[in-house]
């Protein structure tokens, strides 16, 4: 009764530059602490929002190797269409990353900017706006 999956196409180039959890929950820490707000109570929020992000990440890319939207499902009654499984895997992971970012009060830019922030930009960035 299982559905009848055809194996992932591995896209290695972009499994290289895709984040462990550990590299979220980092890169979630750090805009935390930029942003006042880090606490180490927050510490389960972190790795929910980070292991959410992960898996967001993964079945992103898998859902960029799919061929088709749809599986095989074997029943009963024979066989029947339905949903590849990856695509309510990633539905569900975009609504934990919304909710824990939400929780945790950071914005899209916080967590994907990867740009740190230089006291010289900022500086010549306030001198060009007076």
């Amino acid at each position: 009764m299982g559905a009848l999956l055809s194996p992932p196409i591995p896209l290695l180039s972009s499994y290289q530059l895709m984040k462990t959890t550990q590299q979220w929950h980092r890169k979630i820490t750090q805009a935390l602490k930029k942003a006042g707000t880090y606490n180490s109570s927050l510490e389960m929020q972190i790795q929910s929002l980070a292991s959410a992000m992960r898996t967001l990440e993964l079945s992103t890319e898998e859902i960029d190797g799919l061929q088709t939207t749809v599986v095989w499902e074997k029943t009963r009654y024979g066989e029947k269409m339905a949903p590849h499984p990856v695509f309510k895997i990633q539905r569900d992971a975009q609504a934990s990353v919304t909710r824990q970012m939400k929780q945790l009060q950071l914005t899209p830019e916080e967590l994907t900017t990867d740009q740190t922030s230089d006291p010289l930009i900022d500086l010549t960035k306030k001198l060009l706006d007076t």
